[in-house]
């Protein structure tokens, strides 16, 4: 199963923690954006710089994707806090970046690095069209130590530490259902942690976290379920 290395795992971004003016040009292409962050926490608000001075807020929320925002497309997107510098002037303050993909529609998966955004962000830039990330697909993207192999509708992976793939099980235990296993490497052995029969997505797409558990040092998962079933937002 191929798998793809995300980017950030590889290096830290050296403008994480500078102050940055930018310079946004006219007529920026708009994409739109939504975002999941992790690990699990309280959603908190951070800012996407956007233009000379201007910012808009975007939520970090673990639970569920952030409802599409319109952003232009920039060289990069920085996401932080805005602030004014000694001499008063407009200022912001980069926790991560990244660049964008090609798509006009882009899934941020947000990944914070400490205790709080301002220690830093690592971010994954993924097309979030249901052309490419659509019903009954899957993303693992696995932040654990150790190397994690996985078996779910019939469909086999592999993944080291820092890689992700998107899969479409197939349901192999029933209607809707598909059997799922997953094990991490540690030294020479492999270990099953996860084991059971999940559903297959007809009308969603599942995004899973796969990271080391803080106190048991032991692999772990985190999943979200994305409806594709949009209900539209009233207008006030």
């Amino acid at each position: 199963m191929f798998a793809k290395r995300l980017p950030f795992l590889s290096g830290f971004l050296s403008a994480a923690a500078g102050w940055c003016l930018v310079i946004s040009p006219s007529g920026a292409e708009e994409i739109s954006v939504s975002c999941l962050s992790f690990p699990k926490k309280a959603p908190t608000s951070i800012e996407l710089l956007v233009g000379p001075g201007k910012t808009i807020p975007i939520t970090l929320q673990s639970h569920t994707l952030t409802e599409p925002v319109k952003v232009p497309r920039l060289q990069s997107w920085r996401f932080g806090k805005s602030g004014t510098n000694a001499a008063g002037e407009f200022a912001f303050k980069t926790y991560g970046q990244v660049k964008p993909g090609a798509a006009r529609n882009q899934l941020l998966v947000i990944v914070v690095k400490g205790s709080s955004p301002a220690a830093g962000l690592n971010i994954l830039s993924l097309d979030g069209s249901q052309k490419s990330f659509g019903p009954s697909q899957m993303l693992f993207v696995n932040l654990a130590r150790e190397q994690v192999a996985g078996l779910v509708g019939g469909k086999q992976f592999r993944l080291n530490s820092g890689k992700h793939t998107i899969i479409k099980p197939k349901a192999d235990r029933g209607n809707n259902l598909c059997f799922a296993s997953l094990k991490y490497k540690r030294a020479t052995k492999w270990r099953t942690f996860f084991s059971t029969n999940w559903p297959t997505l007809e009308k969603a797409r599942g995004l899973v976290f796969l990271y080391n558990d803080p106190r048991s040092q032991s692999v772990k998962m985190h999943s979200v379920v994305d409806s594709l079933i949009r209900v539209p937002v009233p207008e006030p």
